[in-house]
């Protein structure tokens, strides 16, 4: 009885050992018909492979269920009993229908059955009975058929594809936004660019508020570039670190200096709140520079025209920096805090109030933690604000300097 696998997929050596399992357990049935001697040699064998099979089966971290020729329960491994919440050891031999309580999986097998052996592979929807959460699941069947063409079992294998395609949708997401981003500081530079070529600006004046623009817009483009520049080098490991003791506070007074227009444009009050102005941390400069500055920025770009922002930082009782950027912005949705450091996301509520790439944060996290051992962490409600909190270790002193 093997399954004939007529699609070119990643399960297919799991599905032939599979078949391996299930013929021999039409061994078993087919047991009366053997010779005693073969029978007892027939059965060694077969309780080996079972048991190696049953091995494999159990340590992938795909679910796996096998039934017999009566659609009754014969094997299932721990993820599919987590994913429909059941016992195999309470439902051994059970129907299937009375196991699982899924009209599209029954759905699936019922047609499996009816088509023989035919392998289907589709995707669908589920809530996981535990977390609540909703599953994109990819399942394939296949039927088990003897010599003679008659079912003797099935075999559903499901794959979860949640995270694939949400980093599908974030990918897309990024070309979309990435496409805006990269147009508007384009359509700036080219529009006073021409009113140059035009001779518009009639006065010295007018000529140097073009320029600037200008110059604005291309700073725009350097920091977007070098941001996805910067996201690449990190993960492939080509962006090294280099360390020497920093001054928190003057680190703190860069990163306020060059956002001041931005916070005045916005009447934003920015505090400055430190325990010591002798607070050092062994760290990349430009690193730290750039993650304190996106997580400023993001304070700025998400609060309320006149507003407050505040940053601070003291010692903990470990002797570990904690530098903390608060604001009393727009805040994130509960949902959305566990994905806020990941690669491409952004905050669906919050797309119509800034631009952005989605790599900012995540950049963040990658420097503090990846980069310098530390940690970083967001505390944020709707309508309240956020408050980004950095953990660093801590040094002694800048004597080396």
């Amino acid at each position: 009885g093997m399954i004939m696998v007529d699609v070119d997929n990643e399960l297919a050596d799991l599905v032939t050992e599979i078949n391996h399992y299930l013929t021999n357990i039409r061994f078993r049935f087919e047991r009366d018909d053997l010779e005693h001697k073969e029978l007892q040699l027939q059965a060694s064998v077969s309780e080996t492979e079972t048991r190696q099979v049953e091995a494999v089966i159990f340590s992938i971290s795909d679910a796996v269920i096998v039934t017999d020729k009566y659609d009754e329960l014969l094997m299932a491994n721990e993820a599919a009993q987590e994913l429909y919440d059941f016992c195999l050891d309470r439902n051994y031999h059970s129907p299937i229908d009375q196991v699982i309580n899924d009209d599209d999986l029954l759905g699936l097998i019922c047609r499996g059955r009816r088509e023989k052996s035919k392998n289907i592979i589709c995707q669908f929807e589920r809530v996981h009975p535990i977390s609540g959460k909703k599953l994109d699941l990819k399942v394939l069947f296949s039927c088990v058929l003897d010599a003679d063409g008659q079912v003797i079992g099935g075999v559903v294998v499901i794959h979860d594809i949640t995270s694939e395609k949400e980093i599908v949708r974030m990918k897309d997401d990024f070309v979309n936004s990435i496409s805006h981003e990269l147009k508007t500081p384009l359509a700036g530079i080219s529009a006073y660019a021409e009113l140059l070529a035009d001779n518009e600006a009639d006065n010295v004046a007018a000529h140097q508020q073009f320029c600037r623009v200008i110059q604005d817009q291309s700073n725009r483009l350097n920091h977007l570039i070098d941001a996805i520049l910067d996201s690449s080098r990190l993960e492939s490991g080509l962006l090294k670190p280099s360390f020497e003791p920093l001054s928190v506070a003057e680190i703190i007074d860069d990163v306020a200096a060059i956002m001041r227009p931005q916070m005045q444009e916005k009447n934003i009050k920015l505090v400055i709140s430190l325990e010591s102005e002798d607070l050092v941390i062994y760290a990349d400069r430009d690193m730290i520079y750039q993650a304190l500055l996106n997580l400023l920025s993001n304070a700025v770009k998400y609060s309320l025209d006149g507003r407050e922002v505040s940053i601070s930082a003291d010692r903990n009782a470990e002797g570990h920096i904690v530098i903390e950027v608060q604001d009393q912005g727009v805040g994130i949705p509960e949902d959305s805090l566990e994905h806020i450091f990941d690669k491409f996301y952004r905050v669906p509520q919050n797309n119509n109030l800034a631009g952005g790439t989605g790599l900012g944060l995540h950049l963040v996290r990658e420097i503090i933690q990846t980069m310098h051992d530390g940690q970083i962490s967001v505390d944020s409600r709707p309508g309240q604000g956020s408050t980004f909190t950095v953990t660093l270790p801590g040094h002694h002193s800048l004597q080396v300097i």
